[in-house]
């Protein structure tokens, strides 16, 4: 069976009840990290805080008692991945055991269950135990000795019983799986949070703002194509922190991601002990996976930005590439993403400048068809390879026509400067939102309707609420503005026509995590 003919055979394979497998289509999955049981216990056997707690033990070695499956009643979540196959002695054959019985017990409340293998296995035993659990697919975590090989093994193995189980590896690279075609992408994310440089060791000044981790932009540099497609961000939280779990799910969600929901070891073993606080916490965060999921159309939105950034998917510097995807988004600047593939002068046309440090060097056609779109008007940034690269400062402005070129002196430009010169070198019209008052705030922006509706999210990265006002202007002319938050009822903002009706600004009072404007 060819790789699309599976594909189908999966997103086709709807009902747990005719089919025995895939629980819904792998694109309606809510994922949640359910680790545990007895091999989860070995598994971890080194971790000097589980052994020295005997409750935390007890927890997750009981974790697939039937009964944890309330937890998810009155919650989005309906995508399980369970602790299956890893290095260790007799706990596997009793742990395959204990989650045959715990999927079925999940199939009947229409929950798809998916086992989580770790480096140590045997691809056929695995597809195997897979197959007699009737398990909706696999997800490899860690890094296994033959690299995507396992993958494909454990996916010829589940084929060879005619199985149509999803395979899906956690990739450590972006980069690697970014043009990959299949149901679901996982990859690992960062931790959301803001530091102080200070913290860091990094001299600042008094008005420096702080050091945002962030996984939008990985999120959105899968969006290479306009249609929505489920890419799956894991990371874990910090210890037992209600406003840490609901920046996790929103930090993936904005851009249109799923978090793949994880407790840490405190709120586990509380939730298994039925502690009122943590039930408390368990259902804030499922209100947060609520929102996302309730407002699921904001993913079919198309990212907003006046700058493209040129991306080379199989260029010899991914990291750099990465940096200048992460970077740009940190500094508050729109963009869209453009495959060095598909670049022509139609994808040009609707952007008003272009950063092309990713084209390393531009062959012939790449440089005439940027050297015309500067020549009408537009901004291209490009490396030392374009050509007369300035000797005594990092870039230099070269007149091109209507419009002109930004020479860097390195190869390659330097991420951080690049994103930090961007906000020199694009006016406030050209670079399309312009938010003041973010210190600790990232803002994305989309369009529907051919832009007659845009969204602009913002998320707060700090630990506390953000109870300062925030202003927002965008580019085009809303007469609504409308503010959507986890916590609150929806509630108009004041829209206001600026720079001869050109632009649209508005207010958001006060941020305590998540915030989503959508102007019409």
């Amino acid at each position: 069976m060819s790789r699309a003919a599976r594909g189908l055979a999966v997103l086709f394979c709807l009902s747990p009840v005719s089919a025995g497998l895939c629980a819904g289509d792998p694109g309606s999955w809510v994922p949640a990290r359910w680790d545990g049981g007895p091999l989860e216990v070995a598994r971890r056997a080194k971790d000097k805080a589980l052994a020295a707690d005997a409750s935390l033990r007890e927890a997750i070695a009981k974790w697939y008692d039937p009964a944890t499956l309330s937890l998810l009643e009155g919650t989005p979540i309906n995508c399980l991945l369970v602790t299956f196959s890893a290095e260790a002695g007799a706990e596997v054959q009793r742990q395959q055991q204990l989650v045959r019985e715990y999927a079925g017990a999940a199939r009947e409340r229409g929950i798809a269950v998916l086992g989580i293998v770790y480096p140590g296995a045997d691809p056929s035993a695995v597809a195997l135990a897979a197959d007699q659990a009737r398990l909706d697919g696999l997800v490899l975590d860690g890094e296994f000795p033959a690299g995507a090989g396992f993958a494909g093994k454990l996916e010829t193995a589940l084929r060879a019983r005619n199985n149509p189980a999803l395979v899906v590896p956690i990739a450590r690279d972006a980069a690697a799986v970014r043009t990959a075609k299949a149901p679901v992408l996982a990859v690992a994310g960062v931790r959301p949070s803001a530091r102080d440089l200070a913290d860091m060791g990094i001299r600042a000044g008094p008005s420096a703002e702080p050091w945002i981790e962030s996984n939008i932009w990985l999120v959105r540099s899968f969006r290479l194509e306009p249609a929505w497609r489920p890419i799956w961000i894991n990371q874990e939280p910090n210890p037992y922190s209600l406003g840490d779990y609901a920046r996790c799910v929103a930090d993936a969600a904005v851009a249109g991601g799923r978090w793949m929901v994880a407790l840490d070891d405190s709120l586990r073993a509380k939730l298994f002990q039925r502690h009122a606080d943590a039930l408390a916490t368990w259902r804030s965060v499922a209100a947060y996976v609520k929102f996302a999921e309730d407002h699921a159309e904001w993913r079919s939105f198309v990212p907003y930005g006046n700058l493209g950034i040129i991306l080379d998917t199989a260029g010899k510097n991914p990291d750099i590439s990465n940096e200048y995807l992460n970077l740009v988004a940190r500094r508050q600047v729109p963009y869209r993403v453009i495959q060095r593939s598909q670049l022509s002068a139609a994808s040009l046309e609707s952007f008003q400048a272009v950063l092309a440090a990713d084209l390393a060097p531009p062959s012939e056609a790449e440089q005439k068809m940027l050297r015309a779109f500067a020549e009408k008007g537009g901004l291209v940034v490009a490396g030392p390879s374009w050509g007369d690269p300035p000797k005594d400062q990092p870039y230099a402005e070269v007149p091109l026509g209507k419009g002109r070129v930004a020479v860097y002196k390195d190869d390659p430009p330097d991420p951080e400067s690049v994103a930090r010169d961007m906000l020199d070198l694009l006016e406030s019209e050209v670079m399309g939102l312009n938010p003041f008052n973010v210190p600790s705030v990232l803002t994305y922006a989309s369009t529907s309707d051919s832009g007659k509706r845009a969204l602009v999210q913002l998320l707060n990265y700090a630990t506390s609420p953000f109870n300062s006002r925030i202003t927002i202007r965008i580019n085009g002319s809303f007469k609504r503005a409308r503010l959507y938050t986890p916590e609150n009822e929806p509630a108009d903002l004041a829209a206001r026509a600026i720079a001869n009706g050109r632009r649209t600004e508005f207010v958001v009072p006060k941020l305590a995590v998540w915030g989503a404007v959508l102007l019409e």
